[in-house]
């Protein structure tokens, strides 16, 4: 009887010895508390062996998931539009003094896993208190035009900084990786207007662009057609140039030959000019050097001449 009960206490012992024993997941650290104190180092993953049950225990913690907390309108059942949106959660107010129906979605990991655990009794709490005060914030910052339009990216953006900065304040041991806005939508009773406003910056928008289209090719071919006329007044100023530079150096070698030969030169300038005019006339008359000309021979017919 005393030798199983022996045996009995032995196998409890091994039993209870064996409990220290501890597997951590591949994707998984452990948080090590012996006797109610926890140890700085957490374990990696593998199998370890630690006190038994009772005086060490072992928090495994996912550190390489990404959790998922939704804050503001909450499930696809409950977009905005279908149902009536519950003041106290979805509501959110815009620095134009409008309401809008707004949901974000915070991703993050844990950092430390020791602050994640002992930092607060609900991190996941303390995260949704800290992205509704901060999404309230960005909200309350932007008219709701540029809530429902262009300032879907910016408000995400501030999300992040200020999560992060609400969670490191308070010791959380959590990674923001992103911020996203799910939905933006007016309350139901002014939607069909936001709708038309919509619908009315759309068109605002098609005009502007199609403006600007005219404009850029407006300006294209203004352009073009200056640049063409500049080409032609360049290339007609270049002609005139080369005729006038030309002139000039003929005027020079005449001038030149004037000065060594007068009387040649000016024969020469007197049988060139009559060249040139004499087959402008229509009639001609030769006279001797010595007789006088009558002027009335040039006269049209019909026209009488000079007395």
């Amino acid at each position: 009887m005393r030798r199983a009960l022996s045996i009995v206490l032995s196998l409890a012992a091994v039993a209870y010895t064996m409990s220290g024993i501890a597997i951590v997941g591949q994707d998984e650290v452990g948080v090590v508390r012996r006797f109610g104190a926890v140890q700085d180092a957490p374990w990696p993953p593998g199998l370890h062996w630690g006190l038994p049950w009772g005086l060490g225990r072992v928090d495994r913690v996912k550190v390489g998931q990404t959790r998922t907390l939704t804050v503001g309108a909450q499930g696809d059942e409950s977009a905005p539009l279908t149902r009536s949106p519950d003041p106290q959660t979805d509501d959110f107010l815009t620095g134009d003094l409008n309401l809008v129906t707004a949901q974000a979605q915070v991703q993050y990991r844990v950092s430390d896993p020791i602050k994640y655990l002992f930092s607060a009794e609900s991190v996941d709490r303390h995260l949704a208190l800290e992205t509704e005060s901060a999404l309230a914030k960005a909200l309350s910052e932007r008219t709701i035009d540029d809530v429902l339009t262009t300032g879907r990216a910016a408000i995400a953006e501030a999300l992040v900084q200020e999560v992060q900065a609400g969670a490191d304040s308070r010791d959380l041991g959590v990674s923001i990786r992103a911020v996203r806005l799910g939905k933006l939508a007016p309350p139901i009773p002014v939607a069909p207007a936001f709708a038309d406003a919509a619908r009315a910056r759309g068109d605002k928008g098609r005009k502007i662009t199609a403006a600007q289209e005219h404009r850029d090719r407006a300006l294209a071919e203004a352009r073009g057609q200056s640049r063409e006329i500049g080409d032609k007044a360049a290339a007609e100023r270049d002609r005139l140039v080369l005729v006038a530079r030309g002139e000039a150096d003929r005027f020079t070698k005449v001038l030149a030959q004037a000065e060594k030969a007068p009387e040649a030169t000016q024969r020469r300038l007197y049988l060139e000019a009559l060249g040139e005019l004499l087959p402008r006339f229509t009639r001609k008359v030769v006279v001797e050097q010595s007789s006088g000309l009558d002027v009335g021979l040039f006269a049209d017919e019909g026209q009488e001449g000079p007395p």
